[in-house]
């Protein structure tokens, strides 16, 4: 049971992230919603990058609605508080502004459907869980609208509950490859304590880091440089040179562009990050950059607790349910995969 992965792991903070639109993630959300209220759980929900509409913008068809529990808490916004079938209370304003109107934290008086909208940043969403918290939430879950991976963020929440399914690709073979791609993308290794105090120097001057190797130990190196996404780090006055250089750290989102720049590193480069919610880097460059003999780390890794798969696909296909779980089971490795509706 889902719910029992993640109190296994005391998680009191739980991320759902779908790997695309439609994929069963609020569907997945539901069921740990369900399976939490059976327990008594004192439940927190909130979503992250959320706009609003009951319908999706792309596809043009329905979104799941968010099904809710009396006593659970929520955050909205006022535009849309009482879009859905719960009777709400307000309790109190979070102090967020957004395009439908301030966001309230508000308690769920009579179970139904809600709305969440109108929180967008990850620094909202660890405002609002805190709220919540205070309130008396002991379980609190982030819907991550797709393109939204700050909702993963170790910094915000303890772990993350990802959502695969048909709609990703025709054959339940082709499912799972995307699947494994966009897994092992939250199962970074985490860097070495050496590799950590690198990032850490990064983040704290607030600009690119190279470490470099001296009398077998790593020195740091600070460039002038606030981003990678344009600029080669190779062109910065204060770089060492290639030869020299170890590792790099990054505090911001690291693309294909910046593996591409770095492609003339001698062997055994270590590329640093924050987490994995900063890697934007696509499957093929990605394994040019590790066949070179290069790794990518995190600062701090991300607690996958499982994966949901959906047989059933908006555009109108539908895969075997047991071949499917069964398949992305294979590639996931000691992450537990379920149909939640089974």
């Amino acid at each position: 049971m889902l719910l029992e992965q993640v109190e296994l792991c005391g998680a009191r903070r739980v991320s759902l992230v779908g790997i695309a639109k439609h994929a069963g993630k609020t569907t997945a959300m539901n069921e740990l919603i369900d399976q939490a209220t059976a327990k008594g759980r004192a439940l927190g929900i909130v979503s992250i990058g959320v706009d609003g509409e009951r319908h999706d913008a792309i596809m043009g068809v329905p979104k799941p609605e968010v099904e809710v529990p009396a006593g659970a808490l929520v955050a909205s916004a006022g535009d849309v508080l009482e879009a859905g079938t719960a009777l709400l209370r307000i309790i109190e304003r979070t102090g967020i502004s957004s395009t439908l109107g301030d966001v309230y934290l508000a308690e769920v008086q009579e179970p139904g459907t809600v709305v969440l909208a109108g929180i967008r940043y990850r620094e909202q969403v660890a405002q609002v869980l805190q709220m919540m918290e205070a309130q008396g939430a002991d379980l609190c879950l982030v819907d991550g609208a797709f393109d939204r991976m700050m909702a993963a963020s170790p910094l915000v929440t303890d772990g993350v509950v990802l959502a695969t399914g048909a709609v990703v690709a025709r054959t339940v073979q082709e499912v799972a490859q995307k699947s494994a791609f966009f897994l092992q993308r939250f199962l970074l290794p985490q860097a070495d304590d050496e590799l950590a105090r690198l990032y850490d120097a990064a983040a704290e001057s607030g600009t690119l880091a190279v470490g470099v190797l001296r009398e077998d130990r790593l020195e740091h190196v600070l460039l002038t440089q606030t981003s990678s996404f344009t600029q080669n780090p190779q062109s910065d006055p204060s770089w060492p040179g290639q030869e020299a250089v170890r590792a790099l750290a990054v505090t911001g989102a690291v693309t294909d562009r910046l593996i591409q720049m770095l492609e003339g590193i001698p062997r055994g480069f270590a590329l640093v990050l924050s987490d994995a919610t900063h890697f934007f880097v696509s499957q093929s460059a990605w394994r040019k950059f590790l066949r070179r003999g290069h790794q990518i780390v995190v600062r701090r890794s991300i607690r996958v607790y499982g994966m949901t798969v959906n047989p059933y696909s908006v555009e109108g296909h539908q895969l075997p349910s047991g071949e499917l779980v069964e398949a992305v089971q294979a590639v996931a490795g000691d992450v537990a995969v379920w149909n939640v509706k089974e």
